[in-house]
């Protein structure tokens, strides 16, 4: 259990995950998730993110020659799309989960079992009627 928790710490308190959750907080509620779609059908978006971990990649988190203490620019600059996906993701996952749990499905359900339950007593002919006018 304790390997568990600290598996899950390691990942809550890395700062690309950090940034992540900022992120989709400010979509969240700034945005809205109807536009969600939208924002990420923007290119510019998608640049700005990589800048951000392009940043974070050269200042804080340098990629270093093997037995060595010179960085390798190059590797450190790589490793800035392996952050742009662990921020894309965490933006994904966080925003879905906003999503699921907001989301009123026990009013869902009911609706549906209701009108199960009323096309089950009517009539073959008044059955097509409504399937025809829903679709």
């Amino acid at each position: 259990m304790g390997a568990f928790l600290k598996l899950i710490f390691s990942i809550l308190l890395n700062p690309i995950v950090l940034i992540g959750l900022g992120i989709s907080g400010y979509i969240i509620f700034y945005y809205g998730l109807q536009n969600y779609r939208q924002l990420a059908s923007i290119p510019y978006v998608y640049v700005a993110l990589w800048g951000i971990c392009l940043i974070y990649a050269l200042v804080l988190k340098h990629e270093y020659i093997p037995n060595s203490n010179k960085v390798d620019w190059w590797a450190t600059f790589k490793s800035s799309f392996g952050h742009l996906i662990v921020l894309m993701l965490t933006i994904v996952v966080a925003c879905g989960a906003y999503y699921v749990s907001q989301d009123n499905w026990g009013e869902k359900l009911d609706r549906y079992a209701r009108n199960q339950k009323v096309q089950d007593t009517l009539p073959i002919n008044q059955q097509r009627t409504i399937n025809q006018q829903r679709y």
